[in-house]
């Protein structure tokens, strides 16, 4: 399970998503998906570092939780454990004026109406309560729906809901840790199954397809997508930012982009060689994937696996 101490990954489907836009001609409404991805998960990532400077380090934390119950698939983006009491949080990162009027949620530039994001909230709750049971704990559930931007206002704000403001999260974090119980054996088999029961193929995904050979090929810059170019014998460059990068750690991080891509291919020499543009030589290559996977050797042929996730996740870009 997560402990808050760690830090946060991207979901899958936006690591995807952030390759795909650096190799790849998205689609207009692909680029709109992976900016609103994006966009959220820089939320999430900020209330998570919130929930993280202000709770102990045992604290038990779950994100990005893509859960079954009552044949509904649902998503939380956090789960805290705390005490005698499950907090569940919707994270948004709303910028902008809002605001409610009879229930209804409208921006308040255009008066456009918007989804309610209660109403997800709603269901979630009512889900994870449902799910919770089904495993044999009776644990109160609390649910928000939390707002992190700055720019965020929200006018006519019933006094009742289960809302945090921008400006009520650090008082809501400290709170939170004045009453803060040390988990028990039950809390962590709790998490421990919730985490088990985690859907790793979401349903939602819903990304175009592609192919190797159609992907553009290179070392592409983590900051502005560019591609990379050799500056010196050990270092790369990025001639549109100026960043540069160690050449093993961009190479070990274009193998962690072409497994997200592409589970079920093998890594060998040969096509990380291509996938990286052949900007550095198969030896140098072979070099580094010796020295940073496990090489598994099939007759006359061989490919490299990493020894574990953490060592993927280790080498990606966050």
């Amino acid at each position: 399970m997560k402990n808050v101490k760690k830090e946060l990954e991207k979901p899958k489907s936006l690591q995807k998503l952030q390759i795909l836009f650096a190799r790849s001609n998205l689609s207009r409404q692909e680029k709109q998906r992976y900016n609103k991805k994006m966009k959220g998960y820089i939320g999430e990532k900020e209330f998570y570092n919130l929930l993280k400077k202000n709770l102990p380090t045992n604290a038990i934390i779950l994100h990005d939780l893509l859960l079954e119950s009552n044949n509904s698939i649902f998503q939380i983006d956090n789960i805290l454990v705390h005490g005698k009491t499950i907090f569940s949080f919707e994270v948004k990162n709303f910028e902008g004026e809002f605001y409610i009027d009879n229930g209804n949620w409208y921006v308040k530039a255009t008066q456009q109406e918007i989804r309610n994001p209660l109403h997800q909230l709603k269901k979630n709750d009512y889900l994870l309560r449902h799910l919770v049971q089904q495993l044999g704990y009776n644990i109160p559930i609390k649910s928000y729906l939390v707002f992190v931007n700055p720019e965020f206002t929200l006018y006519q704000l019933p006094v009742n809901l289960p809302i945090i403001l921008p400006t009520q999260l650090n008082r809501f974090s400290q709170n939170l840790n004045r009453s803060f119980t040390p988990p028990n054996q039950g809390h962590h088999q709790l998490a421990k199954e919730l985490k088990n029961l985690q859907i790793t193929d979401s349903p939602f995904e819903n990304i175009t397809n592609y192919n190797f050979k159609q992907l553009k090929k290179g070392i592409t810059c983590p900051k502005c997508f560019s591609l990379l170019s050799r500056h010196t014998l050990r270092t790369l460059m990025c001639g549109n930012c100026d960043f540069s990068e160690e050449m093993k750690h961009a190479i070990l991080r274009s193998v962690v982009e072409f497994k997200i891509l592409f589970p079920n291919k093998k890594i060998t020499t040969n096509i990380i060689y291509e996938w990286c543009g052949k900007i550095v030589s198969k030896q140098t290559i072979r070099k580094i994937l010796s020295e940073n996977l496990i090489i598994i050797k099939t007759g006359r042929y061989s490919y490299y696996e990493f020894r574990n996730k953490a060592d993927a996740v280790n080498n990606s870009n966050e």
